[in-house]
């Protein structure tokens, strides 16, 4: 009996590969010259439940395509949508596809790769030179956009920030001043509109706050025995004398004289003549009746000009900031029963997806 199962299991094993190929037979066999693209959606949409790895990627990949075959453009965007979220701009082997289906599938991929806003690689930034203690007014994210775009962030009913990026990495800022009462997760609305498409990605903050150690006095608070007394107006010392003595004997002894304005003059000579240096007295060759030997100057202006030429551009300097998951700030904070406490407050990313607004 053992061995029975063994030797099915080894068939299966050996079969699976023709299986997993088998579904892309099936598709082409509803494609091709006399296509019938509701069927071949429904089978895809069917078979993608079962797929894994770089098959179901395929056929994630091509679902669009037949829903914009079948003139359903919402369910077109949204699948496209997913598709991006999901895999980026990385396209699995749909060489597979029969050659008329290809014909019409490779611009149709073309025009959605050159136009979604697709937001990757978002990160937290941190400088060298932020503070250690205390809490920031903002911080910094980091994100690389895929194409260009015209973008919106937003705060519940408040729009912080707005305008044009271009494709590439982008820093946007975003202010916490506020957010540091309790541990929470806020949502920062980041609406990208590229043609007529508008996505929206939510950019996810989470403040967590935890409580540390009761805070050390500060000595540098004056204690009540310091403290001056009322009424009494304090005035600067403007000018005085210290002496020290020890066994009727002077030691030390200081004095304090207010500063005092002083005049101080100093005569200037006359104008000076063309070429004469201040002070100095008149040259006896003018400078001006000299000539300079224009070959020399042309070699010398060539010179100059090629050195420039040849010189390299300075090599681009390296970023002053890390791309980090987290950041983490320490500071006091005073709880109930106005004790104050050692706090320590960390600020992160949760992931978020982006969704096509519908029309």
């Amino acid at each position: 009996m053992i061995k029975k199962a063994a030797a099915v299991l080894a068939v299966l094993s050996a079969l699976a590969p023709v299986l997993r190929a088998d579904w892309k037979t099936e598709l082409n066999s509803r494609l091709g010259r006399d296509p019938d693209h509701r069927a071949a959606y429904e089978y895809l949409a069917e078979a993608a439940k079962t797929l894994e790895g770089e098959d179901r990627q395929t056929a994630l990949l091509i679902l669009p395509y037949l829903a914009e075959r079948l003139g359903d453009k919402t369910l077109e965007r949204d699948l496209v949508a997913d598709y991006f979220e999901t895999y980026r701009d990385n396209d699995p082997d749909f060489g597979f596809l029969d050659d008329y289906t290809l014909r019409a599938f490779i611009p149709f991929w073309a025009t959605w790769k050159r136009l979604y806003p697709l937001v990757y690689d978002v990160n937290l930034l941190s400088y060298p030179r932020s503070p250690a203690t205390g809490l920031p007014d903002s911080v910094d994210i980091g994100l690389e956009l895929l194409n260009d775009a015209f973008y919106r962030i937003s705060l519940g009913p408040y729009i912080l920030e707005g305008g044009f990026w271009p494709k590439g990495f982008h820093i946007l800022t975003v202010p916490l001043r506020g957010l540091f009462d309790r541990s929470d997760v806020y949502e920062f609305v980041l609406d990208l509109k590229a043609g007529d498409l508008v996505c929206r990605r939510s950019v996810l903050v989470r403040v967590d706050i935890a409580d540390v150690a009761a805070a050390a006095p500060d000595a540098s608070r004056p204690r009540p025995d310091d403290a001056p007394r009322p009424g009494l107006a304090l005035k600067p010392v403007q000018e005085g004398e210290i002496s020290l003595y020890i066994d009727n004997k002077l030691v030390l002894k200081s004095r304090k004289i207010a500063p005092r304005p002083t005049v101080f003059t100093f005569p200037l000579g006359g104008p000076s003549m063309p070429g004469q240096k201040p002070y100095m007295p008149t040259p006896k060759n003018d400078p001006m009746a000299h000539g300079v030997n224009v070959l020399d100057a042309l070699a010398l202006a060539y010179k100059a000009i090629k050195e420039l030429v040849a010189k390299k551009p300075p090599a681009p300097s390296a970023p002053s900031y890390q791309k980090v998951s987290s950041l983490a700030f320490a500071y006091s904070r005073t709880v109930s029963g106005g004790t104050s406490v050692s706090a320590r407050a960390s600020v992160s990313l949760p992931p978020a997806r982006a969704v096509v607004l519908k029309e």
